[in-house]
């Protein structure tokens, strides 16, 4: 996959594409091997095939990884020279679209639709609940990331009512993108499969992919723990760290899958 925009990206997605192709010029003659090794030292994409996508269109980068594409151009050539200000990268960011899946675009549609309704909901979800004395938690046959145990995640103190309403919200998203994998799958269209994968990466809050990692583990079956391994792996690779860091969290103490939250945060890691 090369880094030219595609023919077929959105009018957002391809302006923003040739903002980031006009930052990445003004970097030198820095190949996408050596632009990982560059970015990585700040924490962001280090996988040429990753910044392809960026620069290409095909995948929305997160804004943090754009703002030091932006203060790198600018340290290393200039304002002038760059032609450009952060307000316009802002701008260009903005106005990108995304997602680029036809299915995503109605999963975002039916996102909205269920977390409406399970804030409506007084009484919440059916979701399990985790608190409960005798909680089942997910079998988990794989051995556990030692790393798993350990996350460097401070606590944020909230309401237990503002958590119940979260997770209810969390559980009805979990459940509609397993229903709409789980339709895929009978019509055996991998690829619509793999590209509702990519875009509910760019969708789903870290309580949300965690949530839904539970829920095709609940499946019970060969394509339930594929499923759960695909979202894992395109989560942790597209996601800031921040967003791993807390879904991992969410897998290791909301869900009981402490081997989850290691292959997330072994995707993050790259």
């Amino acid at each position: 996959m090369g880094s030219k925009i595609g023919e077929d990206v959105p009018p957002g997605r391809r302006k923003l594409a040739g903002v980031l192709h006009v930052l990445y010029g003004q970097l030198g003659t820095v190949s996408l091997a050596g632009a990982g090794e560059l970015f990585s030292r700040w924490g962001h994409a280090k996988d040429p095939g990753q910044i392809s996508r960026y620069l290409n269109g095909k995948t929305l980068p997160p804004e943090g990884f754009v703002r030091l594409l932006f203060d790198l151009a600018v340290e290393r050539s200039g304002v002038a020279q760059v032609g450009l200000s952060w307000a316009e990268v802002q701008e260009a960011y903005a106005a990108a679209e995304r997602t680029l899946c036809k299915q995503c675009v109605r999963l975002k549609e039916e996102i909205r639709a269920l977390k409406a309704a399970a804030e409506a909901e007084p009484g919440g979800s059916s979701e399990p609940d985790d608190d409960a004395e005798g909680r089942t938690e997910v079998p988990d046959s794989r051995v556990a990331s030692s790393h798993a145990t350990r996350l460097p995640v401070p606590r944020v103190g909230r309401d237990r009512q503002s958590v119940s309403r979260d997770a209810s919200a969390a559980y009805v998203v979990a459940s509609g993108l397993v229903a709409r994998a789980g339709a895929l799958e009978g019509q055996e269209n991998r690829t619509a499969l793999l590209e509702l994968f990519q875009g509910a990466a760019g969708l789903l809050t870290p309580e949300e992919c965690a949530a839904a990692i539970a829920a095709f583990h609940r499946q019970a079956s060969a394509g339930g723990v594929q499923f759960a391994e695909t979202l894992l792996r395109i989560y942790g690779r597209e996601r800031p760290a921040e967003d791993v860091m807390a879904a991992a969290l969410g897998l290791l103490e909301g869900h009981g899958l402490p081997a989850d939250a290691g292959v997330l945060l072994k995707a993050g890691l790259g």
